[in-house]
């Protein structure tokens, strides 16, 4: 992937995840929601067809997976930045490591909190 390409898809991305984030903010109307909807399938569309659509799906597999907060992404992640420290392969290309790098940044100040469960009393 050419640099000017990436960095297209990293600002692409952004901005989607921006619109996403808009969606829950105090606040906002049903037609900004709409907008927000709207403009984010159309940016989504344009990149998961397209020539990069493989680093597309991996930057949105990646943001997912940050902002769901599993363990095992955390581990995951921990392990990629244990093993760039130290100068071992990590089996990811740069264009990967750095949407793996984005997604941590964009999600995880947004993160989901997994739910425990709700007991009920009697």
């Amino acid at each position: 992937m050419e640099f000017e390409h990436e960095e297209a898809m990293r600002e692409a991305f952004r901005e989607q995840a921006s619109l996403h984030a808009r969606v829950y903010q105090t606040g906002v109307t049903l037609d900004e929601i709409g907008e927000c909807f709207s403009k984010a399938r159309e940016i989504h569309g344009q990149w998961s067809s397209g020539p990069h659509a493989d680093q597309w799906g991996y930057l949105m597999s990646a943001y997912e997976a940050v902002r769901r907060g599993s363990s095992t992404t955390d581990r995951f992640l921990d392990n990629i930045e244990v093993c760039g420290a130290h100068g071992c392969d990590s089996g990811l290309d740069d264009v990967q490591h750095r949407s793996l790098r984005q997604a941590k940044e964009l999600a995880q100040p947004r993160r989901i909190r997994a739910r425990g469960h709700i007991q009920r009393e009697r």
